[in-house]
């Protein structure tokens, strides 16, 4: 199908494998392991050296809010701009395997400390579902949940299967009542976990011949997952689930190595760090390619807050962030969209509000977002299902000041969550 413009000042924007990614030296010099990124403005990086950085311009520049030499940080999870969790693992006087569970309600100006019992376990995830119910994950079959923020810790109750016991790497929660887990010991197994109850119950999902360290959330109701062997005797697998986990299909791809981070970009395209490399998909985890690291740098996580800003980071202090491959279209050109069209805002430029123009093929799942020229997402235009056919949609700028914003579209057949779209136009709000 075709993407019919009209003769306004309009230029769209697609973004295409060929993007790349620019390479940021932090103030710090200790790998990077972990990072979590609440939105494109607010971004936290840590690692070796008990590390915890934090940005709110893109990586620009960065202020070191915690340091610990003879600890780690070996997870960092954030329910909002304010409110995270860390967890410290190192050896205490040379001695005893110890973890602190660290907190913050300022963004990470301040970490409130507290040591987790026992010692000699080693903690590898933190998650909240809310600021009172959280779950931490480890060795020794260390998965354990709390409801009073914290003060105390419980064992979460585990089927008996053979796997059930395994090591707890990652803990993420899709929504409030659905909950994913994935762990595994090397040349052991790995498991994928997960709960219907808020985390209170779990149920092993799958089981394979190596570890998984992360997973990405594809959408509503479908999950990727990737099984890594850190020796490379066996290729790696990509494990998915299109129905919050009643059941898995997986593949072996030729690839050898460790996947440490996974996210998505948009629907479609999914993003893995794989040591020297990225591992990519851009058809939902179906077939995947590799794509090397700038300088063959070795990276360690991975994550998007939407398709237009992604961040990694590295060894060596070494942060990296994504710019995608920019295309511009003149007013008269037209431009291939396989399943909808979407017509240029009218009007534009526009004075406080305007409308975006959509024409379906199919029911689709349909999402409208706006952003500043910074890349922050300032208002939700649409999000829910649509039915086929030609819609308008309203957006009123009334709070917003003049300048250049982007309208994204995003529509995933209902029928074939598969068929994904993604659009990027520009319009200019004059006042």
């Amino acid at each position: 199908m075709k993407l019919f413009l009209s003769l306004f000042l309009f230029t769209s924007i697609s973004f295409t494998q060929s993007s790349e990614w620019i390479r940021i030296q932090t103030p710090v010099t200790a790998n990077l392991k972990y990072i979590y990124a609440v939105d494109s403005l607010n971004i936290w990086v840590a690692g070796d050296s008990g590390y915890i950085l934090y940005s709110s311009d893109l990586g620009e520049t960065w202020s070191i809010q915690h340091f610990n030499s003879e600890f780690e940080i070996t997870d960092i999870f954030f329910l909002d701009k304010d409110n995270g969790w860390a967890i410290e693992n190192g050896l205490l006087d040379s001695i005893n395997v110890t973890n602190f569970i660290l907190s913050t309600t300022d963004g990470g100006l301040n970490w409130n400390s507290i040591r987790f019992r026992p010692d000699n376990v080693n903690l590898y995830s933190i998650c909240f579902r809310n600021y009172q119910t959280g779950f931490i994950g480890g060795d020794n079959s260390v998965f354990l949940k709390t409801t009073n923020s914290g003060t105390d810790w419980i064992e979460i109750t585990r089927d008996t299967a053979t796997f059930s016991h395994f090591p707890v790497r990652k803990i993420r929660f899709l929504n409030d009542s659905t909950g994913f887990a994935v762990g595994g010991i090397y040349d052991r197994g790995g498991v994928i976990w997960h709960s219907i109850d808020g985390g209170f119950n779990w149920v092993t999902d799958s089981a394979y011949a190596d570890p998984f360290f992360d997973m990405a959330f594809v959408d509503s109701v479908s999950v990727v997952a990737m099984a890594s062997d850190i020796e490379r005797s066996f290729p790696s697998a990509v494990f998915k689930t299109t129905d919050l986990g009643n059941s898995w299909f997986h593949q072996e791809i030729p690839y050898y190595g460790v996947s440490r981070g996974i996210d998505k970009r948009t629907a479609t395209e999914i993003w893995g760090t794989f040591q020297k490399e990225f591992i990519v998909s851009t058809d939902a985890g179906e077939n995947w390619f590799t794509i090397a690291t700038p300088d063959s740098i070795e990276v360690y996580d991975i994550a998007f807050t939407d398709s237009l800003h992604g961040f990694a980071v590295a060894q060596n202090g070494i942060f990296l962030r994504y710019i995608p491959q920019v295309i511009s279209v003149n007013d008269d050109e037209l431009n291939e969209i396989n399943s909808f069209f979407v017509y240029q805002n009218y009007p534009n430029p526009f004075n406080s509000s305007t409308r975006i123009k959509i024409q379906l093929m199919d029911e689709s799942l349909l999402n409208i977002f706006i952003y500043n020229s910074l890349g922050e997402k300032v208002h939700t235009v649409f999000s829910g299902i649509s039915g086929r056919g030609v819609s308008e949609y309203f957006f009123s700028a009334e709070n917003l000041p003049s300048g250049i914003y982007f309208f994204t579209v995003e529509a995933i057949e209902v029928k074939n969550r598969l068929n994904s779209n993604f659009f990027t136009g520009k319009m200019i709000l004059l006042k």
